[in-house]
């Protein structure tokens, strides 16, 4: 029996960007879902319930503040794992930078696809 693909949401307003993680987690066995508005991706987390989100915080209408503020006050969405993903980050201390908002892990844009795999794929084996 195979294992169960772990379910991955990308929140992210470039199409194109949703496209190449897409390509690149599903080589490691990810099913990948992309949302290009924060709306659409807190109705998505509901439907999907995902091991892991990806979150953009520069999203038009709502943005990943947002998106992250409803997550933590909806009881349904706040336990779910999120890599933030922005380039809005302070070189080498992420989880300090007071502006952002509290996520499991951060990913700094740009990034490789291989930062992209390797984060990921770290965070999936420990959780």
């Amino acid at each position: 029996m195979a294992n169960k693909a772990h379910k991955v949401l990308y929140i992210e307003d470039q199409s194109d960007m949703i496209d190449l993680v897409r390509l690149t987690l599903r080589q490691m066995g990810c099913d990948v879902y992309g949302a290009t508005d924060g709306i659409q991706g807190l109705s998505m987390m509901r439907d999907l319930q995902p091991d892991l989100v990806l979150l953009d915080l520069m999203l038009p209408g709502s943005d990943g503040w947002q998106v992250r503020n409803a997550m933590q006050a909806d009881a349904q969405l706040k336990t779910l794992p999120v890599i933030l993903v922005t380039a809005r980050v302070q070189e080498g201390n992420p989880a300090g930078n007071r502006q952002l908002p509290q996520a499991d892990a951060y990913i700094t844009k740009p990034f490789s696809l291989t930062e992209m795999r390797t984060t990921v794929k770290s965070f999936l084996s420990e959780h």
